[in-house]
């Protein structure tokens, strides 16, 4: 299992210090006897069944590791870079192209890095996510994720491109990770290689020739057109979508997806280091609000 997680992190080029210190990490914990059987009951039940309850797996890891006195964020995130390993067996049992395997584990270091640049921690302070990828209901493909739901962007049925829209029709949830800039090119041909993945390994996901993709997110805010640079990636990737649904968010809850901290209500005190963390802490400066929206 070491092996595989130091040879996986230099593959997925992690910074040295992250892997060196989570390497670190896996030994002290599998030193410890109580850590080290909360580790091999719930990887081996995942091995076993190809499912094992997570969430009590990640609590139960953090706990187990205070007797070596590690933080629980890095404890948790190393739950799910040991279990890679087999997710890897998972995808290759189903005849998955382990291409999408591997874009699937770079959420994990996405994950690290956010927990770094806002706790200073190598781990992740929001390891639960990391579940849907490990019971393949959710997938990485080019620059985004597809995550398997039923339509939920609007309270009542609504008919798009011809399809009917229920609380039962197979969706795919669209998420958007911080990799990177969000170019019209790369959602594009990510789309294009999705659809192509769901028609071919899991068509009921297909409406007579269509994918119906929804999106919630600070990124759909449909007043970002008022305050946002004309020609931004957000704005054309907002232009993707049918906004139906949006609101305004006076707590900005996903403030540290913008400036990898969170919102304490002065946004004089925010960093303003790039574009849009200039054009929001104006923004939120004038008195108005961050906000959401549900796109299809």
């Amino acid at each position: 299992m070491r092996e595989y997680i130091k040879n996986f992190m230099e593959m997925q080029e992690y910074p040295a210090e992250a892997a060196s210190a989570l390497l670190l990490a896996y030994d002290k914990l599998m030193g410890c006897d109580e850590s080290r059987e909360v580790f091999e009951k719930y990887l081996g039940e995942y091995e076993k069944n190809d499912r094992t309850n997570f969430g009590e797996f990640i609590v139960l890891a953090a706990k187990a590791g205070n007797c070596v006195e590690m933080d629980g964020r890095t404890t948790q995130f190393i739950c799910f870079l040991c279990a890679l390993k087999h997710l890897k067996v998972m995808y290759e049992k189903r005849d998955l192209p382990l291409d999408v395997y591997y874009d699937t584990a770079r959420d994990m270091r996405y994950k690290l890095m956010e927990c770094y640049k806002m706790y200073g921690v190598w781990g992740s302070f929001v390891a639960s996510w990391f579940y849907g990828a490990f019971v393949l209901d959710r997938f990485e493909i080019g620059r985004l994720q597809y995550e398997f739901a039923t339509h939920f962007a609007t309270e009542h049925p609504i008919t798009v491109c011809g399809v009917e829209l229920s609380s039962e029709t197979p969706i795919i949830n669209l998420h958007i990770p911080s990799s990177g800039p969000l170019t019209q090119e790369s959602v594009d041909d990510s789309l294009c290689r999705a659809y192509k993945f769901m028609e071919k390994y899991y068509p009921k996901f297909i409406h007579d020739g269509k994918m119906v993709v929804e999106c919630g997110s600070w990124l759909l805010y449909p007043k970002h057109y008022e305050f946002l640079p004309k020609g931004s990636n957000i704005l054309r990737f907002m232009d993707n979508f049918d906004i139906v649904h949006s609101w305004e968010d006076p707590g900005f809850g996903d403030c540290w997806r913008v400036f990898n901290k969170n919102w304490e209500g002065d946004a004089s005190a925010l960093p303003r280091t790039s574009s849009l963390q200039r054009a929001y802490a104006e923004w939120l400066e004038n008195g108005n609000n961050a906000g959401e929206g549900h796109g299809i």
